[in-house]
């Protein structure tokens, strides 16, 4: 299918001289006009999740768990002005549900997979559980990261009708994997893990997440926790949990619905009960109305899995923004790795540590901040330690899970390019392009973000096409002298590598198959 985009026609030049906006020349292809009186959403923060490898990574010996916290979290430089790490600024805690101490009989054959739970089936907790997890939440605090958010993809084992962490052998309704009278238990125990987590670690989860994909029946051949929910279970719980925050005296808000798929969001008769989930958490008329709960922000938030493709990628986003418009709503992207469906780079698994997949995901980044208007993104996995395109850091653990080899990847430079330099309190600015589309999926994508608090102008362009680009830039409103460009690319040493300071005013060559952030002072 053709996309069309919209596109503002400016005044460009195609040279090497700096530009003049009163030359009388006409070529125009390359101008790209930066006006940063022109803003969009807030951004809020990039972040990655420690599900499920960080209980056992966060025990590996001291060298190899601070490099994986250095590249993840650092926000110094090297000696040479080279990033250190690719500095996330959230950092997700998964809320295990038991599945661990079930061993085999969790019917989660890999033990990578499996997590703990702080509660026993008494109701007596352990707070000596997920100490691997816990020192990545220190290690993060850290090196700077200041928002934490806990997520539940299941109730405690003990809470579920099955027994399970999983949907297994429960008939696929959609409903919830808990007992009838274990939804108040549930709420409780996710508030008591948020509330004792600050104590011990001082740690604040300013976000709780307390469902996972509901729309998937987690039944089958599943082999991890989960468990699907109807929109009516999730109102329920979620009324219950805003009572127990109030009631500790928290701030944490609570995020829905973590959809699998973002038109799940504003979609109608596609899953019975849990589909149109906007309409339904916040047209007032809705028996599933939370909209009016104290702790629960005006926000949907949603994966990116399966809707990454080049057919889907612009319109669905844009029809998530026009829902979302409709009801005045955030959107947060939560989640999203390589999937079957991503046929492109070949579809999620076999791991890739190069450009390939780093630039699929740099695409869906940009569509989800320039189309969709997130003001977060988070991607999956952390670490991994599976042959498959579901982590930033790569992981080949030895027998026992104490030790192994670590490998950064393009992947996670990749993401550094936005999540390095667009901290939390930027605001996108408009990017128009006379002859070009902004937004060309496979050739060049230009987003731009100003940080008002440290006066820098941050502009990520990326180039997915085997041909370098040549590119101009106008800066409307702002008086920048010059722009440090950070290259990611196949190219060796090129993670966010700083390269010549370059005159904003002259014309540039990006790379092929590379993303280049560039960054100035105003």
């Amino acid at each position: 299918m053709k996309i069309f985009f919209c596109i503002v026609f400016f005044s460009c030049i195609s040279s090497n001289k700096n530009f003049d906006e009163n030359s009388t020349e006409t070529a125009k292809s390359n101008l790209y006009v930066i006006d940063l009186s022109r803003t969009y959403q807030t951004i809020r923060n990039f972040g990655a999740s420690d599900c499920w490898t960080a209980q056992f990574f966060g025990n590996f010996p001291d060298e190899k768990r601070n490099r994986m916290a250095d590249w993840l979290f650092s926000m110094e430089n090297q000696a040479d002005g080279q990033p250190r790490g690719i500095g996330l600024s959230l950092w997700r805690f998964n809320i295990g549900a038991g599945s661990a101490e079930q061993g085999e009989n969790s019917y989660i054959p890999n033990i990578t997979r499996r997590a703990e739970s702080f509660q026993s089936p008494d109701g007596t907790y352990d707070w000596t559980r997920h100490q691997g997890q816990r020192w990545f939440l220190k290690a993060a605090r850290q090196r700077g990261v200041e928002q934490f958010l806990a997520f539940s993809i299941s109730p405690p084992i003990h809470m579920t009708l099955n027994g399970l962490a999983n949907n297994k052998f429960r008939p696929e309704d959609g409903s919830f994997n808990i007992k009838d009278d274990k939804f108040d238990d549930f709420a409780d125990f996710l508030v008591t893990v948020v509330d004792e987590i600050e104590k011990r670690e001082g740690i604040k989860f300013q976000y709780l997440s307390p469902f996972n994909e509901p729309e998937w029946n987690w039944g089958g051949n599943t082999t991890q926790e989960g468990t699907p929910a109807l929109m009516s279970e999730i109102a329920k719980t979620v009324r219950l949990i805003d009572e127990k925050i109030s009631a500790k005296g928290l701030k944490t808000k609570i995020l829905i619905s973590e959809s699998g798929q973002i038109d799940f969001l504003y979609t109608k008769n596609k899953l019975n009960g849990r589909d149109n989930q906007i309409e339904r958490f916040f047209k007032p008329s809705s028996t599933e109305y939370v909209g009016n709960l104290e702790h629960l922000p005006k926000m949907m938030v949603a994966h990116s899995y399966w809707t990454a493709t080049k057919e889907d990628i612009y319109a669905k986003r844009l029809a998530l923004r026009n829902k979302l418009n409709d009801y005045g709503l955030d959107y947060w992207q939560t989640e999203v790795c390589i999937m079957s469906n991503d046929k492109e780079i070949g579809g999620g698994g076999g791991k890739d540590l190069g450009m390939k997949t780093a630039l699929y995901v740099a695409r869906i980044i940009h569509y989800d901040l320039c189309i969709a208007n997130a003001a977060a993104w988070q991607w999956w996995l952390g670490m991994t330690n599976s042959n498959y395109k579901d982590g930033l850091v790569y992981v080949r653990p030895n027998q026992n899970l104490t030790d192994g080899e670590i490998s950064d990847s393009k992947l996670m430079w990749t993401v550094g390019n936005f999540s390095r330099f667009v901290r939390p309190g930027a605001k996108r600015v408009d990017v128009t392009c006379a002859d070009r589309d902004v937004n060309d999926p496979e050739g060049l994508m230009i987003s731009s973000y100003i940080n008002e608090q440290e006066k820098t102008l941050v502009i990520v362009a990326v180039n997915y096409s085997t041909q370098k680009q040549k590119i101009n830039f106008k800066i409307k409103n702002a008086d920048i002298k010059s722009l440090i460009p950070y290259i990611t690319s196949d190219t060796e040493g090129y993670n966010l590598k700083p390269v010549d300071v370059y005159n904003p005013n002259s014309e540039y060559l990006v790379p092929e198959r590379a993303v280049v952030t560039f960054v100035g002072k105003f």
